[in-house]
């Protein structure tokens, strides 16, 4: 496998195991931007940054430091990708308590104000893989599911 650095602008191949790719963006701290971009060709559509991007998440460095996500081009990362979303923290010994992180800062939050944020949490490659996966097909997530509010 080809050894990569991370490189924020970068737009990286998430193939998805069954003869198609998605794309993401790498972004700041640890998070990428997946666009609505599933394709069976080698490279990316032209408009691919004017897409959707449904989701984005902290990825494990294993995605793209070993070249299972490879590097198709650089961008300059767009504007609504530059600030950092608030993701929900939820305290497993004591499941009413929640905190908000977003920009390297934490602050205590009410359930209300994570409702429909993404959980706070690295997610390993294949599960993002299968996450796209179930996207496409229109069916929950188990990983998702798994990392929702309680």
């Amino acid at each position: 496998m080809k050894k990569q650095q991370r490189v924020v602008g970068a737009v990286l191949a998430v193939p998805l195991g069954d003869e198609t790719t998605c794309y993401a963006i790498t972004l700041h701290e640890a998070d990428f931007a997946f666009f609505e971009a599933r394709t069976s060709d080698a490279s990316p559509p032209d408009d691919l940054l004017e897409r959707p991007a449904p989701f984005r998440v902290a990825v494990h460095k294993s995605a793209w430091s070993n070249g299972r996500w490879l590097r198709v081009a650089k961008v300059e990362l767009p504007e609504q990708f530059r600030r950092s979303e608030p993701k929900f923290m939820q305290d497993a010994l004591n499941p009413g308590q929640f905190q908000i992180y977003v920009g390297g800062e934490i602050r205590p939050a009410s359930r209300a104000e994570c409702e429909g944020l993404e959980r706070a949490a690295v997610w390993d490659p294949e599960h993002v893989e299968s996450r796209l996966r179930d996207h496409y097909a229109g069916v929950p997530n188990q990983w998702l599911e798994s990392l929702r509010l309680k």
